[in-house]
């Protein structure tokens, strides 16, 4: 009887040894299974937060060497009509308008190659939105438009006339210096805006 007590409690023992075993395997695969998930999502996660932000450096670079070409040219243009609006030779009014068309012309190329540019809006907060800019061109060629036919109407005209139309093409000049000058201010912001999420994005990396 008391042999077969002892054979019944190692019976039981191993009974229980055998469930802890298989317990305690089953939950390692458990536990090894959730941790290997748990690691592939944030592996996931991180590759897909470094794809987004490379892309979103790429499309930043691209903003700033579109927008840095187009604000030089216009920085340029302003000084140079601001400082030469009061000439009155036919030479001076050759070269402004040459320098007016090739702006235009790099504007006109912005326009075709718009979505480009508006990638920047997808990754960015733009304060000067792609849809201001656009009204913003329309002005622009609009007021070339008219600074280019008082200059042609300068140099077909006799020359008495021409002194009473060069006041009014002053004043179109004028107006249109006026009209980028706000531009590039607006575009500035844009820069800024670039600039500061760009790193803010990379220090909560």
């Amino acid at each position: 009887m008391f042999v077969y007590s002892r054979m019944s409690d190692n019976n039981t023992i191993l009974q229980i040894s055998a469930f802890a075993g298989l317990a305690g395997a089953l939950l390692t695969q458990v536990l090894t299974g959730t941790f290997t998930y748990l690691n592939d999502r944030r592996k996931q996660k991180n590759d897909v937060r470094n794809q987004y932000r490379s892309r979103m450096v790429e499309v930043g670079e691209s903003f700033y060497f579109m927008n840095g070409e187009l604000m030089s040219m216009i920085k340029k243009n302003i000084a140079y009509w601001t400082n030469r609006r009061d000439d009155r030779s036919l030479t001076t009014l050759q070269y402004l308008k040459n320098e007016m068309e090739e702006l235009d012309a790099y504007q006109n190329k912005l326009n075709t190659e718009n979505w480009k540019y508006n990638l920047a809006s997808i990754y960015f907060d733009l304060p000067f939105t792609m849809q201001e800019m656009l009204e913003t061109n329309r002005t622009s060629h609009q007021l070339y438009l008219k600074v280019l036919d008082l200059s042609d109407h300068i140099r077909n005209s006799p020359s008495e006339e021409t002194e009473t139309l060069f006041k009014t093409y002053h004043l179109a000049v004028f107006d249109l210096c006026t009209h980028y000058d706000k531009l590039y201010h607006r575009m500035e912001q844009n820069m800024h805006a670039v600039k500061s999420q760009l790193l803010t994005g990379f220090f909560k990396a």
